[in-house]
């Protein structure tokens, strides 16, 4: 275990790396949750299922005070560096000796989600450079070939500016929707939305109960696990021509990790689960992964009642702040009241030889994933979007 030891302006503290989320009570790491992807259940159900830790705790003298939470990543890593940033540049980086695995790269099981947990006050400059001094060394010792923070919002300057100081390339990783939920009720929602928005979410609605399909929403969700692996990996095949890395027995480890913040969202048509997505929430952000629907409702209305009004309803019922909609579907989210995000991506290689490949390639793909976007958004792009150069030392 590395231990560094620094004296902020407020008080001394030490930068050590966990072997784990078991290191740590599930209500002391829930207590810095900022994000249903932080929950503890999450990574707890992860880590049993293989996922290898590599999260960074700062403690003050009576406290933990921030975690950054981190993973040594490669090929059998649903959600790695190496697949979703380069896109289907890693299909043929392999043929030129170029590979991202494995990496440390900072994020939640199965999300790259990059967001330290606890008030971000808590990790001044001094103490980020001590976090990347300790991921660093532990990169070199594990062999990988780079540590990165994938898609950090570029308002993080704190961070960036860091990252630049120890020569990561900062480049641009791509949009993401989040809705800020101002409103008391779905009803309040649909009717903030403009008349043409209105007549499309009432359509998909209707369709939705013409089909006769009924939604659940579960924290106790032993019973649906089996059928809810299934579909997923079902329509992960379909979608994708290969076997999903999910391992199998995920869904059912999750749903032995009862929490309050981890939900299934389920649709049935009958007795049939014909759509389900995981929902994980704080008071201050829900988010959903994992949505797979059977092919005759997949992209139609019941996609959007589970992607759109179902979490909705959720955060006006319970009072959360926001809904984290993600990278995909960008076009249809922000037409129904999502705003759009700009991302960076902060990745250093190991070598200097690594690092100069990784910087060329990454501003490659910088350049792809903006052109993508400003194709897809049309004059969303613009309205939403406030581009910036970005040198990508």
């Amino acid at each position: 275990m590395t231990v560094l030891c620094t004296r902020t302006a407020t008080a001394p503290a030490t930068v050590e790396m966990l072997q784990g989320v078991v290191d740590v009570a599930a209500a002391e790491w829930n207590g810095l949750a900022r994000r249903g992807f932080h929950l503890h259940a999450w990574f707890l159900a992860a880590e049993r299922c293989g996922w290898e830790a590599r999260h960074v705790a700062v403690r003050g003298p009576n406290r933990l005070r921030a975690i950054i939470p981190a993973y040594l990543t490669g090929a059998n890593s649903l959600n790695n560096l190496h697949d979703r940033w380069l896109g289907p540049l890693s299909r043929v980086m392999p043929f030129a000796g170029v590979s991202l695995r494995p990496v440390i790269s900072v994020q939640s099981p199965f999300a790259l989600v990059p967001d330290p947990l606890g008030d971000p006050a808590e990790l001044p400059p001094v103490l980020i450079h001590r976090v990347l001094e300790t991921l660093e060394a532990r990169a070199e010792a594990d062999g990988a070939k780079a540590v990165a923070w994938a898609c950090v919002d570029d308002d993080n300057a704190a961070l960036l500016q860091v990252a630049r100081e120890r020569g990561y390339a900062v480049l641009y990783a791509g949009a993401s929707a989040r809705m800020p939920v101002r409103w008391a009720s779905f009803e309040d929602y649909v009717a903030s939305r403009s008349k043409s928005v209105r007549r499309t979410i009432k359509a998909d609605l209707e369709a939705v109960r013409s089909a006769g399909l009924r939604t659940s929403l579960l924290s106790d969700f032993r019973a649906a696990a089996p059928a809810m692996n299934a579909l997923y990996r079902e329509a992960f095949r379909r979608r994708n021509g290969r076997e999903t890395l999910v391992p199998k027995g995920f869904f059912d480890e999750l749903s032995r990790c009862p929490s309050q913040g981890i939900q299934a969202q389920l649709t049935w048509s009958g007795e049939r689960l014909v759509g389900t997505s995981v929902n994980l929430g704080t008071r201050r952000l829900l988010e959903g992964t994992f949505s797979a629907f059977s092919p005759e409702h997949r992209a139609g209305p019941a996609y959007f009642n589970d992607l759109f009004y179902e979490p909705v309803r959720l955060a006006c019922r319970e009072g959360i702040e926001a809904i984290d909609l993600g990278a995909t579907a960008l076009y249809a989210k922000a037409l129904r009241g999502a705003a759009l995000r700009r991302r960076m991506i902060l990745v250093r290689g190991t070598t200097p030889s690594r690092h100069k490949v990784i910087r060329t390639i990454g501003q490659l793909v910088a350049r792809h994933t903006e052109w993508k976007e400003r194709r897809a958004l049309g004059p969303l792009w613009n309205r939403h979007l406030s581009a910036r150069q970005e040198s990508g030392r």
